[in-house]
C-alpha cells in the first residue's frame, strides 16, 4: 500500500511552490531573500518532521526561526569580540 501522507520533504516543496505568485510579485533582490528563508527551512526538514504538526508551514517557519536565532547568536558574539578587542586598546 501506498502512504496516505506525503513526506515532509515533499510537503515542504508543495508548501514553498503554494508560495509561487507571491514571490513573482517581490522585487529581484527580495526575491533572493524569499529564498534564502526556503532554504532555512528545507535545512531544518528533518526536525520539522521528526515535530509531526499537522500544519506543514509551523515546521517551515520553525525551520527559519532557527535559523535566525542562531544567526543572531554569531553576529553578537562577533560583536562581543569586536568590543572587548576595542576596550583592550584603549
Amino acid at each position: 500500500m501506498g502512504r496516505t501522507i506525503p513526506s515532509f520533504r515533499i510537503a515542504l516543496e508543495q508548501e514553498i511552490a503554494s508560495w509561487k505568485d507571491y514571490r513573482k510579485s517581490l522585487r529581484k533582490g527580495s526575491r533572493g531573500i524569499l529564498e534564502d528563508l526556503f532554504n532555512a527551512a528545507r535545512n531544518y526538514c528533518s526536525a520539522s518532521s521528526n515535530a509531526v504538526r499537522p500544519v506543514r508551514f509551523q515546521g517551515m517557519f520553525m525551520g527559519i526561526a532557527v535559523q535566525h536565532e542562531t544567526r543572531l547568536e554569531n553576529i553578537s558574539r562577533e560583536i562581543e569580540k569586536v568590543r572587548l578587542e576595542i576596550n583592550a586598546r584603549d
